[in-house]
């Protein structure tokens, strides 16, 4: 019912609607170690390393975490955006 609905709007919505083709995706699974991995525990670990900068704790170890989780080029980033919505 509902998901049959909702796949028919997501597939023809934007023709008719906006006269748009609809774009095109693509399901790419992910390797099986980062299974467990999702952004609301990527954002707990941020919001963790944020308390601990604010109270000037060291966060040596939440970085270890963050990095394991996502690639070391990104985790400064990843930790100011996320870090900043707690």
């Amino acid at each position: 019912g509902d998901e049959r609905t909702l796949q028919i709007l997501n597939t023809w919505g934007p023709l008719i609607l906006g006269r748009i083709w609809p774009m095109k995706t693509m399901f790419l699974e992910g390797d099986p170690q980062y299974r467990h991995v999702s952004s609301t525990l990527v954002r707990q670990i941020c919001a963790r390393r944020k308390e601990a900068i604010e109270s000037e704790d060291s966060n040596a170890d939440i970085n270890k975490e963050l990095t394991r989780l996502v690639p070391e080029r990104v985790t400064a980033k990843v930790a100011e955006v996320y870090g900043a919505s707690s």
